[in-house]
């Protein structure tokens, strides 16, 4: 809920993209309803204040995806402001900063990240947001208890290392701690 999407913005942007479109999912598997949102989720919330807190914070995502069309799919214009960021970090850490790590990790997830691309219905505009959508299924189908291959568990690994990258990067970014000259 709304402690837990900011205690995740602060300590690592991916997981927190992830999360948004989790939350995103569940109120539309809930069809926008706020009486099953508190029956099936508000009313687990042991903390009145916190139960509070996130009912206002679950309208205000209600409200913003309906304002923008997002019933049915897409994700919230927020969650694109951070993926454009963090595509604009990586662009950064590779050519200004010339970081010798990220650019490893970036050869790496090159390959998966196209061919993950040729895979999709719908083709993410850009490699965060392609890492993103690999990661939202794996998670998807280890929720669902659906079998996952081998080689989709080593991507998987690779896409994990490079958003981990990428948003410790952020934390530092945000910080004033990134180094300008590797």
């Amino acid at each position: 809920m709304h402690y837990i999407a900011e205690a995740k913005r602060k300590t690592n942007v991916a997981e927190y993209l992830l999360y948004m479109w989790q939350m995103e999912d569940l109120l539309r598997g809930l069809d926008f309803d706020f009486d099953s949102l508190e029956t099936r989720v508000l009313s687990g919330v042991d903390d009145e204040d916190q139960r509070r807190r996130s009912a206002a914070w679950f309208a205000e995502i209600i409200k913003a995806m309906k304002t923008q069309g997002l019933q049915t799919s897409g994700h919230l214009s927020e969650t694109y402001e951070l993926i454009s960021e963090l595509q604009l970090l990586q662009h950064t850490l590779s050519t200004v900063i010339g970081d010798a790590e990220f650019k490893k990790i970036l050869t790496r997830v090159q390959p998966l990240l196209a061919e993950f691309r040729t895979k999709t219905d719908k083709i993410p505009k850009s490699d965060i947001e392609t890492a993103l959508t690999a990661m939202y299924g794996y998670l998807s189908l280890k929720l669902a208890s659906k079998k996952v291959s081998e080689e989709t568990e080593e991507a998987v690994k690779v896409f994990g290392a490079y958003l981990a990258y990428l948003s410790k990067a952020y934390r530092d970014m945000k910080s004033g701690q990134l180094p300008m000259n590797n």
